[in-house]
């Protein structure tokens, strides 16, 4: 399930994700559909969301913001983010934090 939302890269990983903004506490909520759903605090306005997702990803993942970067979908819910660095370390990682481990 979780192979359908990520993508190796030259250089790292590619996650599908879909934001829920505005949620009580930021969490990964796990899957929806062939994205990684992610619940973030602030609102979808002036890139609040997009700074938060980052944040979160990178925090989760053992990584530096510098590292997250929205690649495409900046102004919609489903996103699709770079993690540069090792995949396969940010693979396993995921799949831990999913439960899928």
């Amino acid at each position: 399930m979780i192979d359908a939302a990520v993508a190796v890269g030259k250089g790292g990983l590619y996650v599908n994700v879909h934001v829920q903004p505005g949620a009580r506490k930021p969490q990964l909520r796990g899957m929806h559909g062939d994205a990684v759903k992610i619940a973030v605090r602030e609102a979808a306005q002036d890139g609040k969301a997009n700074d938060a997702l980052v944040r979160f990803m990178a925090e989760a993942l053992g990584c530096s913001r510098q590292q997250v970067e929205i690649a495409s979908g900046h102004a919609s819910r489903r996103k699709r983010l770079f993690i540069s660095g090792n995949a396969s370390e940010f693979m396993a990682r995921l799949r831990k934090l999913l439960g899928h481990a």
